[in-house]
């Protein structure tokens, strides 16, 4: 019984927090259907490669860097952007962007 109990504890502190939750990538012909549009309506115009800001929006491989990077995820889901003085994202835009990007 000890040796079961010893071994079971060996093997969980063996894992790290990555190998037991899983790890997302946002699916591409989603970001095609569904979140592109959203991005070039109401991001691209600020986050592009002239505007001189980190993250530019106008790729998948740019927004992907925008959300393991920039925190795309929290400023749309909290409505930092589009910022104060834009039109504001629907609740729908920012569940669909917020969905995209947790893999749901």
């Amino acid at each position: 019984m000890r040796i079961s109990i010893l071994l079971i504890m060996i093997l969980l502190s063996s894992c790290t927090y990555n190998d037991i939750v899983p790890v997302c990538e946002p699916d591409d012909q989603i970001f095609s259907d569904l979140v592109q549009p959203i991005i070039e309506a109401n991001c691209i115009g600020c986050h592009n490669e002239f505007s001189g800001r980190t993250a530019i929006l106008t790729t998948y491989d740019g927004v992907i860097d925008a959300v393991n990077n920039h925190s795309l995820k929290h400023q749309v889901m909290n409505s930092q952007m589009p910022p104060y003085g834009s039109s504001p994202l629907s609740v729908s835009e920012i569940n669909i962007i917020g969905n995209w990007i947790a893999c749901e």
